[in-house]
């Protein structure tokens, strides 16, 4: 980050002794411009080039984000009248590409024209297909009508652009999940679009060397946090045990979850995104463009004869659900100080995860040990973070909150019982840091998916190719791009939406008896992560 700010300033040194016509197009890059327009690096340069076209033209994104709205308050109305089941199910049907479409033309059909049209499609939507195109046909044809509506007014709001921002625009419909951040982060956009219109040739090479550093990094890092898992043999048992946890809260079985699985399902895992014009289902607790299996959330899968296959880092919602209870912290303490050793490395990348890491050390330093953060420093830090859970339990309030004056007067009155925290002013304190957004909200379970093992991607037929707004993507591709690119654009310009409370979970009878009673758990901050952009009003 430091390098490009610089080499940003060294450019505008030149800039500033060239011809008069040059300086006038100048534009001083400051650090929010460097993170802005580094948070792209990880997205394939064809994506970016395309962002940042994208990013000249702030009124169309606007305008785009209003016939978004519009459409998808539409689509919800149409299905408010339905049970939630058959809502979902619509939902899903959306996200194939043409294949409400493909149902309607030419009127109702045979349940042997339905499964011809069907073969062509994912085999795990053809029962949903064939039955909604059978049962519900009316309700369908309505949506057919709002969509080729909503196509219609898409054409003509960009139709006195030229080909290729038309092109550009029309692509990015596939991205929905980045449309969304290039509208709640306008200012962002603003400036990125301004900078690649006076000079893109600079910000492309100066971007396309930022991907090769990011890509290396976040390669180092991975391996970083593959071995900090697998040597750390008790804050992998943690890991297994927490995700059984995590799992049960969001309604998996756990015998699905345990159960092998194989490499390259993980690796090619593809999915069609729901569609940008209709969004996710309006109840989904976070933004959820991408609907995608468990194994994404804690960043591993059992391989053959059951052991632990790491191959990415835990989500931001699997990590928030780990601080945001205290009774994770003493449970799994292992799993915390790895967290915290991980993400206190060197050059780790500015994702919302490492945020939730920062945002729980920030809050809880005074009281914990001058060391904590110290690599040397891991058995301290377990102790530490073991009974930081013990005491903000002690401390929860009849609404869930922490409440900081009986935390203080419990350790006054207990100090002896937590001697791995600092609980006198003459104890060393940890060193200050600049503190981040906090971008913690209260955990909502999300909504389960149970991959398609056996099934691989087909090709498409003639009169059903997607089109550019609903094409299959690899979850791999698009996941650390995006994360990275809304864990940096929220720290330099963080939403402010007001956060709504949500009942927490009910853990299974066994984990009930272990916790603590489960109460409305506090509203830490009005700052959180990138909320919904689709419509739907409620908060990824």
């Amino acid at each position: 980050m430091k390098t490009l700010i610089y080499s940003a300033f060294l450019f505008c040194i030149t800039i500033s002794g060239a011809k008069a016509q040059q300086v006038t197009s100048h534009v001083p890059w400051t650090k929010e411009d460097s993170a802005a327009i580094n948070a792209l690096a990880l997205y394939p340069d064809s994506v970016r080039m395309e962002i940042f076209t994208a990013c000249e033209y702030p009124a169309i994104i606007v305008d785009v984000a209003s016939l978004q709205k519009n459409s998808n308050a539409a689509f919800a109305d149409l299905l408010s009248s339905y049970p939630r089941t058959t809502q979902e199910d619509v939902y899903n049907l959306s996200r194939y590409p043409n294949l409400i479409t493909q149902i309607v033309n030419g009127g109702q059909k045979s349940k042997e024209d339905m499964e011809t049209l069907l073969a062509v499609y994912p085999s795990e939507i053809h029962d949903k297909g064939l039955k909604y195109g059978m049962e519900q046909f009316d309700l369908l044809s309505k949506i057919n009508d709002l969509q080729m509506q909503v196509n219609r007014q898409f054409q003509t709001l960009i139709s006195t652009y030229p080909q290729d921002v038309q092109k550009v625009f029309t692509d990015m419909l596939q991205m929905p999940e980045v449309m969304a951040l290039l509208n709640d982060h306008l200012s962002l956009t603003v400036r990125v679009g301004d900078h690649y219109k006076r000079d893109p040739q600079y910000v492309m090479h100066k971007s396309d060397s930022n991907a090769l550093v990011q890509a290396q990094q976040n390669a180092e890092q991975l391996n970083a946090w593959k071995q900090n898992i697998q040597e750390d043999t008790a804050a992998q048992n943690e890991l297994k045990q927490a995700a059984n946890d995590y799992a049960d809260s969001n309604g998996y079985n756990n015998s699905d979850v345990d159960a092998p699985v194989n490499s390259d399902e993980v690796s090619n895992y593809s999915v069609y995104p729901y569609s940008y014009w209709f969004g996710y289902p309006t109840w989904y607790p976070y933004s959820y463009w991408y609907p995608y299996p468990y194994w994404y959330d804690w960043g591993f899968y059992y391989g053959p004869g059951g052991q632990i296959i790491v191959f990415g880092f835990p989500s931001y919602y699997f990590i928030n659900w780990y601080f945001w209870y205290p009774y994770h912290c003493h449970r799994y303490p292992h799993l915390g100080a790895a967290y915290v050793r991980h993400y206190y490395g060197a050059h780790r990348q500015n994702t919302l995860s490492r945020q939730v890491v920062h945002n729980w050390v920030h809050e809880n330093r005074k009281y914990l040990p001058a060391d904590f953060i110290k690599s040397n420093a891991n058995n301290t830090r377990v102790e530490a973070i073991k009974q930081m859970g013990l005491v903000n339990e002690k401390a929860l309030d009849k609404t869930g909150r922490v409440d900081a004056k009986i935390r203080d007067q419990y350790l006054a009155k207990n100090a002896t019982n937590y001697p791995a925290l600092r609980t006198t002013p003459a104890q060393a304190t940890m060193p200050e840091e600049k503190p981040m957004p906090d971008v913690r909200q209260q955990f909502t379970p999300q909504p389960a998916v149970n991959p398609q093992r056996t099934e691989t991607q087909r090709a498409q037929p003639q009169q059903a190719q997607p089109n550019r707004s609903q094409q299959q993507n690899n979850y791999n591709n698009v996941q650390n791009a995006q994360q990275y690119h809304s864990g940096s654009w929220e720290q330099a310009q963080p939403t402010r939406q007001q956060q709504q409370y949500q009942a927490p979970p009910q853990r299974q009878q066994e984990q009930r008896q272990a916790s603590p009673p489960q109460q409305q758990a506090p509203q830490r901050s009005q700052q959180s992560p990138p909320q919904r952009s689709n419509g739907g009003g409620r908060p990824k």
